[in-house]
């Protein structure tokens, strides 16, 4: 009569057995389970723009473009204010990559330095007008009240100002008066700050409406029962859903005082001969197409690839933060 199995042993061997089975369940899993990664709405957001081509290099020209700007005083080939009349309206070389102008200045090196007027003014302004635009209409519609009827009037004062004359009155008289105080940059620093002034309204319209939506939704009643203060609700749960569209809108702004300021510079209100700007640029060979068609292209070809590089900047990310808007 065979004999009765020890309980202990038989206890040990259905535990070598689960255990064996449950390394074999573990790996199986590891082999053939999909890959899940935590992700944010960022990260889906920088991987849907990633994904479009015309965004990504756009953003690419504008950073090679921010980088000559910068670092002009290293990249360029001659002093671009030096007048060489041997060299008068002479066609692109190796020695003279863009050419040069009527008063024989290097082309390439003034598109450098040129750069730097529209970028400056158009980042830095457009950067003032976004946090100007995002608070004052974050307060007012989530606020309400007396405080949104405030900002609301307030805003129209603005919106009063047209934008393209107050510069040009603003800087007619005033042009030079910062420039002890900006080595030579004050009329830059007056565009900046008149730009800043009468270009958020309309940010603020946009941010208000948007704030409205956004106060009423499940997860900002969470914060407030569960203790948040108004200003970390604002902070935390309202600007953080705010931030792509308010880039979007700050790209398109860029792009409206770029254009502004080139039109400035052709009433001669832009920085003072002889420091190049690409508006002056253009507006100077227009007078010389006769002579040299590329005094007037070079400096056309880089604003419309500066204007167009945010356009498409901003169409891409619009459509990385909000994916149903196609």
């Amino acid at each position: 009569m065979a004999q009765p199995a020890d309980p202990t042993e038989i206890q040990d061997s259905s535990i070598d057995a689960y255990a064996t089975g449950a390394e074999v369940a573990t790996s199986d899993i590891a082999d053939f389970a999909p890959d899940q990664r935590i992700s944010s709405p960022g990260k889906d957001a920088w991987r849907r723009f990633s994904h479009n081509w015309a965004a990504m290099g756009s953003l690419i020209i504008i950073l090679v473009l921010i980088f000559a700007a910068i670092f002009a005083p290293f990249l360029h080939t001659s002093n671009p204010t030096q007048f060489n009349y041997d060299m008068l309206d002479q066609p692109p070389s190796p020695h003279h990559w863009f050419g040069t102008d009527g008063l024989g200045e290097d082309m390439y090196s003034r598109i450098l330095y040129g750069l730097r007027v529209p970028l400056l003014v158009g980042i830095v302004g457009a950067a003032i007008t976004a946090v100007l635009g995002a608070l004052f209409g974050v307060f007012a519609g989530y606020f309400g009240g007396l405080t949104d009827t405030l900002l609301a009037r307030f805003t129209d004062v603005i919106f009063a100002f047209p934008g393209f004359t107050l510069a040009l009155i603003v800087v007619s008289f005033y042009g030079n008066a910062l420039d002890p105080y900006f080595a030579g940059a004050g009329r830059e620093m007056i565009l900046i700050v008149v730009f800043a002034i009468v270009g958020w309204p309309g940010l603020m319209r946009f941010v208000r409406s948007l704030t409205f939506a956004l106060k009423e939704q499940q997860f900002v009643e969470a914060a407030r029962v569960s203790g948040s203060s108004d200003w970390q609700i604002i902070r935390r749960h309202l600007l953080p859903n705010m931030y792509g569209l308010i880039l979007v809108q700050a790209s398109f702004i860029v792009i409206a005082f770029i254009g502004t300021e080139a039109i400035l510079s052709i009433f001669g209100l832009g920085v003072e001969a002889p420091a190049p700007d690409l508006g002056a640029m253009l507006f100077a060979g227009a007078s010389e197409l006769g002579v040299n068609f590329w005094e007037a292209l070079v400096p056309s070809i880089f604003l419309t690839v500066l204007i167009l590089a945010f356009t498409f900047l901003g169409d891409g990310v619009r459509d990385a933060v909000d994916p149903r808007g196609d």
